[in-house]
């Protein structure tokens, strides 16, 4: 996910990005195959993911999938598990939970594709929006 305007931070040891996650997860409503195939969609919908989510990283490891935000200190990780997904989040900023609601919206939105998006730039910052989507704050430069 390479939607930032600035060099990504260091991310650290993938040792620690499960430290502290709970123990119990949950089942995904989204497979994380929905943002990495190598589909036109996917790639749209990994910049929208990226725009929920500006300052996590996304990282696999074997199976698992982490999601590590260096900056607030979230992290996520998704383990396929009997042909669904599982996720841990930590955190403050609940990681996987973001990308979901824009998932979500996206698919009520009968997948919109780039082209019916506009970007909203004003004196506090830049927006994604589309007229049946939330708008999405972009990273400022």
């Amino acid at each position: 996910m390479s939607a930032r305007t600035h060099a990504a931070p260091v991310f650290g040891n993938p040792d620690h990005w499960p430290a502290g996650l709970p123990v119990k997860p949950r089942t995904a409503r989204h497979s994380p195959q929905r943002i990495t195939a190598a589909t036109d969609e996917a790639f749209h919908l990994r910049f929208l993911a990226q725009s929920a989510v500006p300052d996590a990283q996304m990282v696999t490891v074997g199976e698992t999938v982490h999601l590590v935000d260096v900056v607030t200190g979230s992290a996520a990780t998704l383990t396929p598990t009997d042909g669904s997904w599982r996720v841990c989040e930590g955190g403050p900023v609940k990681l996987w939970e973001r990308i979901e609601r824009v998932l979500d919206a996206y698919d009520v939105a009968s997948a919109p594709g780039p082209e019916t998006f506009t970007l909203h730039v004003y004196d506090g910052g830049q927006h994604l929006r589309h007229p049946q989507m939330s708008g999405l704050p972009l990273p400022r430069p």
